[in-house]
C-alpha cells in the first residue's frame, strides 16, 4: 500500500468517527425537541433526519476527496480497469522477459560465434602476408623472365614450325581417337552378344535340371550333356571378363589420349599467344599505370566495391584507348588466377573476384585513407586483353597548402635561359623531391621517367612571364603546393620569384 492510499484511509476512519459521533449529536437535539415532519412521530422524524444528514455527509465526504485527490479519483472511476491493466502488464513483462532471456542467450551464441572466426581472420591474415611475400617473388622471377625474353626470339620461328607439327599431331590423335571409340563400341556389342548367349545358355541349364528329374532313365546322358554346358558356360564366362578388361583398358587409354589431346591444345595456345606478342608491337609494356583512385577512411562495403568496379572500367578504357582488346569473355583487363599454396601444403586457385573481395577487406581494414593503383603484369599485343594487378599504397598527407617544396636560384644574365632553368627545376629537383617525400610517381609509358604532376597552360604560361621578367642578375625560384597534396595526387604548384640579393638572399 502506497502512503497516499494509507493517508486516504486513514482520512476515511476520521470522517466515519466524525460522522457517528454528528449523527448521535443531532438524533438527541432532534429528540429533546420533537420535531415532526410530513406528519411522522418525533422519534421517526428524528430517525429520519439522522439518516440522511448520514448520507449527506459520506455523498459530500466521497465527493469531496474525489475532487482533492487525483489517486481516489483514478481508484473510485477506474479500479476494476486498472486491475485488469495491471494484470495485462503483469503478463507482457512474464513475456518480455523471456524474450529478453533468448536475446541474451543468442547474444552469447553470437559472442561464441564471433571468438571461433577470430582464429580464422588470424590466419587469413597471415595467409594475406605470405602472399604479399610470394607477390615480391613473382616479381622478382618476372623481372628475370623480361630479361631472358629477348633470348626466347630466336626460338619464335622454331615454334611455329613445332605449332604446326603439334596441330597435325592432334589431328592424328582426334582419328586415333574415333578408331578407338568404334572399336569400343564394337566390342560392346559383342559384349552384350555374349551376355545373351550366356542367359540363353542358363536358360538351357535350368530346362534340362528340369528335364532330368521327369526323365531318370536318361539321367547319365542329361549328366554329360549338363557337364559339357558347365564348360562352354564357364569358357564364355572366361571370354566375356576378358573382353570387359580389354574394355577397362581401351577406355583408359581413351582417356589418357583425350588428356593428352587437352594439354596440347592447351600449349598449343600459349604457343600462339606468345607467337601474338612477338608478331604484333605492344599495347601496354609490363609496369605501366592505367588508372588510380583514392579511398577515404570510413567507406561503407557497398561503397568500396562500387568504386573497385569503377576502377576497373577506367582501366579497361584506358587499355582500349592504347590498342588493348577483349578478350572472350568480353574482358579488356583481368586480374589473372593465381595457385597459392598455404602453410599446410594445399594449394588453392584465387580468382578475379577473391582479389576484389581480399583488396576491398584490406581497404576497409586499414582504417586510413588508402589508394589503389592498377598496373598491367606483363606486355600486351595489340588487340589482346591485358593482365593486371592492383597495388594498395597509404594515401598520407605529403604536404600541406602553400609549403615550400624546393627552391632554386636562376641566372638570369644573357645568354642564359631562366625558362629552360625553370624547366630543369621542374623535372630533375621537384620531381626528384617528391617522390623522396612520398609522392607515388606515375609510370604511363615505358621508357619515360614517371611523372607526378601536370601543369596546366595557365601556369606555364604565367612561369614563362616570371622567367622573362626574371628581375636582376640573379633570382631566387620557389616552388610551393597549390592545395594539401597526398601521396596519390597530382602534384600541383605555384612559383614565387624573388630578386637575389647581394648577399645571396632572396628579398
Amino acid at each position: 500500500m502506497t502512503a497516499t492510499m494509507a493517508f486516504l484511509v486513514v482520512l476515511m476512519v476520521l470522517f466515519g468517527g466524525v460522522l457517528a459521533y454528528g449523527g448521535d449529536w443531532l438524533g438527541r437535539r432532534l429528540g429533546k425537541q420533537r420535531l415532526s415532519l410530513l406528519g411522522l412521530r418525533p422519534r421517526y422524524t428524528a430517525t429520519l433526519i439522522t439518516t440522511l444528514t448520514g448520507a449527506l455527509t459520506v455523498a459530500l465526504t466521497v465527493t469531496g476527496m474525489t475532487l482533492a485527490n487525483e489517486a481516489f479519483r483514478e481508484w473510485i472511476t477506474r479500479g476494476d480497469q486498472i486491475l485488469i491493466e495491471l494484470r495485462q502488464n503483469e503478463q507482457l513483462l512474464r513475456q518480455r522477459a523471456a524474450e529478453l532471456k533468448s536475446l541474451q542467450q543468442e547474444a552469447r551464441q553470437k559472442t561464441e560465434a564471433l571468438e571461433q572466426l577470430r582464429p580464422e581472420y588470424e590466419r587469413l591474415k597471415r595467409q594475406v602476408i605470405h602472399l604479399q611475400q610470394l607477390l615480391q617473388v613473382g616479381q622478382q622471377q618476372l623481372a628475370q623472365l623480361e630479361r631472358h625474353l629477348q633470348a626466347e626470339q630466336a626460338r619464335v620461328h622454331s615454334l611455329h614450325t613445332e605449332s604446326v607439327q603439334l596441330r597435325k599431331h592432334v589431328q592424328a590423335l582426334r582419328g586415333e581417337r574415333e578408331t578407338l571409340q568404334r572399336e569400343i563400341d564394337q566390342l560392346q556389342r559383342t559384349q552384350m552378344l555374349l551376355r545373351e548367349q550366356n542367359d540363353v545358355f542358363a536358360e538351357e541349364n535350368a530346362r534340362l535340371a528340369s528335364e532330368n528329374a521327369r526323365m531318370e532313365k536318361q539321367n547319365q546322358q542329361l549328366s554329360e550333356q549338363n557337364a559339357q554346358l558347365a564348360a562352354q558356360n564357364s569358357n564364355l564366362f572366361q571370354q566375356n571378363r576378358q573382353l570387359e578388361e580389354q574394355n577397362r583398358q581401351l577406355l583408359d587409354r581413351a582417356a589418357e589420349y583425350r588428356r593428352r589431346l587437352d594439354q596440347l591444345q592447351s600449349e598449343v595456345g600459349d604457343l600462339l599467344r606468345l607467337v601474338n606478342i612477338r608478331l604484333m608491337p605492344i599495347a601496354v609494356h609490363a609496369g605501366e599505370e592505367l588508372t588510380r583512385v583514392a579511398f577515404r577512411a570510413g567507406l561503407s562495403e557497398v561503397c568500396v566495391r562500387q568504386m573497385l568496379q569503377d576502377m576497373m572500367n577506367q582501366a579497361s578504357e584506358q587499355a582500349r584507348a592504347r590498342g588493348a582488346a577483349p578478350g572472350s569473355d568480353g574482358r579488356t583487363v583481368f586480374i589473372p588466377e593465381k595457385v597459392v599454396r598455404l602453410t599446410t601444403g594445399e594449394q588453392i586457385k584465387v580468382d578475379e573476384a577473391t582479389s576484389l573481395e581480399t583488396i576491398l577487406r584490406n581497404i576497409r581494414a586499414s582504417g586510413e585513407p588508402v589508394v589503389a593503383l592498377v598496373v598491367a603484369v606483363t606486355n600486351t599485343a595489340k588487340g589482346e586483353p591485358v593482365p593486371v594487378e592492383v597495388r594498395l599504397f597509404r594515401n598520407e598527407v605529403v604536404f600541406q597548402a602553400g609549403q615550400e617544396i624546393a627552391r632554386t636560384i636562376l641566372d638570369c644574365r644573357p645568354p642564359r635561359d631562366p625558362f629552360q632553368q625553370m624547366m630543369a627545376f621542374l623535372q630533375n629537383n621537384i620531381r626528384q623531391t617528391a617522390i623522396d617525400a612520398g609522392v607515388i610517381p606515375r609510370m604511363e609509358q615505358q621508357g619515360v621517367q614517371p611523372t607526378v604532376g601536370e601543369m596546366d597552360a595557365t601556369t606555364l604560361l604565367a612561369l614563362a612571364e616570371k622567367a622573362r621578367q626574371c628581375p636582376g642578375r640573379r633570382a631566387l625560384l620557389i616552388a610551393r603546393a597549390r592545395q594539401e597534396i597526398r601521396a596519390g595526387d597530382k602534384l600541383e604548384l605555384e612559383f614565387e620569384v624573388r630578386p637575389l640579393t647581394s648577399a645571396g638572399r632572396g628579398g
